[in-house]
């Protein structure tokens, strides 16, 4: 039913796009529609998270805008590529999927609310646990956070296997899905919780602002974990925050004032941050995001 769902919200955001795309294909002049991509789909046209910034981009471009739902990232790399969409908003993982990433121009990226343009996620074992080092997590019950996140389940698999833990050394998992995958343990962002109340699970990984946002200590049962009943073990590669792009048929004085629009003035709409979560946006590093790809399975 939700999958259903999902293909009708799609299918009607492209019915937008094509009309959109009628009045104005590619690039946009004065007072046309600029076509903005996204993998957020919303049956109002505006996905929830970005209405503060629709309207911000209307004003920024001095013409309407409409977003464009895609299935994923690859598909937004096609209408980008073709000139069917001139801007893309795309999370690191979809900038990845990308199949020619050099088309695109990178404008802006999301700072995130540890006020970097990027994040990583930890290692982590119970405080006082005979577990030193990733590699003592050999054998043992882990818990990944969402599965085919590209932070807690393709980075930490990355992580634990430089370490020299291959994924079929962990304990595996004989719970069906989608509790397990693929043998594994995946428990979205309770991985904390779940390493303290069941006394099997021995580490797991945590986003980074997940385990920033937990009390430092005082953690239960009742209220939740804390910091000081983890140790961090290690750490995850580097996952750069959402960004913003510019397809090829972008027109570059939109695009300018786009870029600056995000760098500049973006931060001081509250609103437009609540709803995004961010803090607002800095100057992009396209290969932070093309380093990405080598997360992903090799198969894509």
């Amino acid at each position: 039913m939700m999958s259903r769902a999902l293909t009708i919200i799609i299918l009607l955001g492209t019915l937008i796009h094509a009309v959109g795309c009628q009045q104005s294909p590619g690039g946009a002049g004065i007072g046309e529609v600029v076509q903005v991509g996204t993998t957020k789909p919303s049956l109002f046209g505006v996905p929830e998270e970005y209405r503060t910034l629709h309207v911000d981009l209307e004003k920024c471009f001095d013409a309407p805008v409409s977003f464009s739902a895609q299935p994923d990232g690859a598909a937004l790399g096609t209408q980008l590529e073709q000139g069917n969409i001139p801007y893309a908003i795309l999370t690191a993982k979809e900038f990845a999927e990308i199949s020619n990433p050099r088309t695109v121009t990178p404008l802006a990226t999301a700072i995130n609310g540890m006020g970097r343009p990027s994040r990583k996620a930890h290692i982590v074992v119970k405080a006082k646990s005979h577990l030193k080092t990733i590699k003592d997590c050999g054998g043992k019950r882990f818990a990944f956070g969402k599965y085919k996140d590209l932070l807690t389940d393709y980075a930490a698999r990355a992580a634990l296997q430089s370490a020299g833990i291959p994924l079929d050394k962990l304990l595996p998992e004989l719970l069906p899905p989608p509790f397990a995958m693929e043998g594994r343990l995946y428990v979205q962002n309770d991985v904390p919780a779940k390493i303290v109340l069941d006394l099997t699970v021995n580490a797991g990984v945590v986003d980074e602002v997940v385990f920033a946002n937990l009390p430092k200590s005082g953690g239960n049962p009742i209220t939740g974990p804390s910091q000081d009943q983890f140790e961090i073990v290690g750490e995850t590669l580097e996952i750069p925050e959402t960004v913003v792009v510019a397809g090829p048929a972008a027109d570059p004085q939109q695009s300018a004032r786009l870029k600056a629009f995000l760098l500049n003035e973006a931060k001081s709409n509250a609103q437009l941050c609540k709803q995004m979560g961010i803090q607002g946006f800095a100057e992009p590093d396209a290969g932070a995001y093309e380093a990405v790809k080598k997360l992903l399975p090799k198969s894509r």
